[in-house]
């Protein structure tokens, strides 16, 4: 009777062992860069020997493909597992299905797997229409890392919200990720942060029904206000590139900086810490204090001169424009500031619009100092946080009243925002939309791309 028991009691143990070692996602899938051709799924799990993707063209599953890819770890259960996914050779303007086996067994989701690839409309229609959500600093708590009093996270709710809301992709302008003091200290404290955080329960459903692009600021990269002396950046420039699905990094393994396209838009996504001098530098003693670095510098410069789209979007982690912060932005880097404009006014670069995050509020601003020299004033968008902190200006500074920004912008609540891009060709209009945590719009503003013409070429 004893050993009728004790094999009862060993058949418990080994079947919940087991049940706890099974297969397992840890987050995702997230959708990555999307082509005509070629699309990114990733994905990371646990304790899985095995992991195949089948894809198929919506409604037809019996000319399913499938990709499997085998766990390279000796143990399974120790380290936790990074997928990246690339059908290839898909079929243009196509929407497809796809489902995910771990070592053999469908994951079930509340919500569909698919994707879409891109519609090769060059010379034969009007672009497309299209939109995107975008924002910046989004905190996950973390109490056993978190500073003690408050917590600095406001929940993570919105993301379920920013995923219901209607549009084809998000941008993510930076401090995607909070590295704590225990974080940037190793390469395994940045590891588990950015797992951390990508396992947010509620981040999932955003991650898979959208493609997302990224780019980073300080806390995704090292300490508070880093740059390029910070001791780790090798190891946060190759988590950051495992946890994302960029279709490029930056040029000879530095840098993150990338560019993509989206109808009649490209997206220039620059890297703000990589190549960037102390904040504190003297400007005056050092001419050429820079954030971007010379070779980036130029790699932007080409890509503005080479783009055709008709708006040009400049996506960068601290704020641009801004004349009136004394706050991390390129303010305090006026003379590399002054190269990009000069660079845009010469070359008559016409679309220019400016994206940022990192400030805990939201607004738009309007520069007109150089309509003048360029014939259009430039905007920029700052949009922050999604899920951090928020936080008002100070009423006793300069920038409280700024008079670059446009009436009614300032939001000092959670709130991410809404581009969207529409019209015939010759008459697309660009429109900014601010929601906040419940997906109620704050304001709305319109730009008419003739709007955003240089002297030469307005009609």
């Amino acid at each position: 009777m004893n050993r009728i028991i004790l094999l009862l009691v060993l058949s418990v143990f080994l079947s919940k062992f087991i049940s706890a070692q099974s297969a397992k996602i840890i987050s995702g899938p997230m959708l990555g860069y999307m082509e005509h051709r070629e699309a990114l799924i990733w994905l990371q799990t646990n304790c899985c020997k095995k992991i195949s993707i089948q894809y198929f063209p919506i409604g037809q599953p019996k000319i399913k493909t499938e990709i499997i890819r085998f766990n390279p770890n000796d143990s399974v259960c120790k380290h936790p597992w990074i997928i990246k996914f690339i059908p290839e050779n898909l079929t243009i303007g196509t929407t497809y299905e796809y489902k995910i086996l771990l070592d053999g067994k469908e994951q079930k989701f509340s919500y569909p797997l698919k994707f879409k690839t891109k519609t090769l409309w060059e010379w034969r229609i009007d672009p497309p229409d299209f939109s995107f959500i975008t924002g910046s600093c989004n905190y996950v708590n973390d109490s056993l890392y978190d500073r003690p009093g408050k917590p600095y996270g406001q929940g993570t709710e919105i993301f379920w919200r920013m995923a219901e809301m209607p549009s084809d992709f998000m941008l993510w302008l930076g401090d995607n990720v909070y590295l704590r003091e225990a974080d940037y200290s190793s390469e395994s404290g940045i590891q588990y942060r950015y797992m951390h955080t990508r396992s947010d329960k509620n981040l999932q459903k955003l991650l898979a029904v959208k493609n997302n692009y990224a780019m980073w600021d300080d806390h995704d990269y090292g300490d508070n206000n880093s740059g390029k002396g910070f001791p780790l950046k090798q190891v946060s420039y190759q988590t950051f590139k495992e946890y994302w699905g960029n279709k490029t990094y930056g040029e000879s393994n530095e840098g993150t900086y990338s560019k993509f396209s989206y109808n009649d838009a490209d997206f220039i996504l620059l890297d703000d810490r990589w190549f960037r001098d102390e904040t504190d530098l003297n400007e005056k003693i050092n001419p050429n204090k820079t954030q971007l670095g010379e070779k980036q510098l130029q790699w932007l410069f080409y890509q503005l001169s080479h783009s055709h789209a008709t708006f040009k979007f400049v996506c960068v982690g601290g704020q641009f424009l801004n004349e009136h912060t004394k706050d991390e932005s390129f303010n305090l880097y006026k003379n590399e500031r002054e190269k990009i404009l000069e660079y845009i006014i010469n070359n008559k670069i016409n679309g220019v619009i400016f994206l940022s995050g990192d400030r805990h509020h939201t607004e738009l601003l309007k520069y007109n100092k150089r309509e003048s020299d360029l014939g259009y004033s430039l905007y920029e968008l700052t949009s922050s946080a999604i899920s951090s902190g928020p936080h008002g200006i100070n009423p006793n500074s300069e920038e409280f009243d700024n008079p670059m920004r446009v009436k009614s912008s300032l939001v000092t609540e959670n709130n991410y925002c809404k581009i969207a891009i529409n019209g015939k060709k010759g008459e697309r209009r660009l429109q900014f939309t601010c929601f906040d945590k419940n997906n109620s719009a704050q304001w709305e503003f319109s730009i008419d791309e003739n709007q955003l013409k240089s002297k030469d070429t307005q009609k």
